[in-house]
């Protein structure tokens, strides 16, 4: 899944944090929703950048459309599925380089 359970802890930290802020604030599921697009957004602009993989590309995309699903109000449910696409792409297998 991560490269070291110390990330992983990390990453659903930083997701849970946004989930509780959101409830906290009236905003229900949209903190949940936030911080799966900025933790998906952040890894896959890490992947590009710094690990040279360009496949993270297609994750970003989908990172950035549910980042424009949430801002203009979008139907609950693809969005929602969207944020399901985001979190595959973030648990996903094999996502170092050979050799890493």
């Amino acid at each position: 899944m991560f490269g070291s359970g110390a990330r992983t802890v990390v990453t659903f930290a930083v997701v849970l944090e946004g989930a509780i802020a959101g409830w906290a604030l009236g905003a229900g599921g949209l903190g949940l929703l936030a911080m799966v697009a900025a933790v998906t957004i952040a890894d896959t602009a890490w992947g590009i950048a710094r690990r040279g993989t360009i496949a993270d590309l297609a994750g970003l995309e989908v990172a950035l459309a549910l980042a424009v699903m949430i801002a203009v109000g979008a139907p609950g449910t693809i969005t929602a599925l969207t944020a399901a696409a985001c979190a595959a792409w973030v648990i996903r297998d094999g996502r170092a380089p050979e050799g890493a």
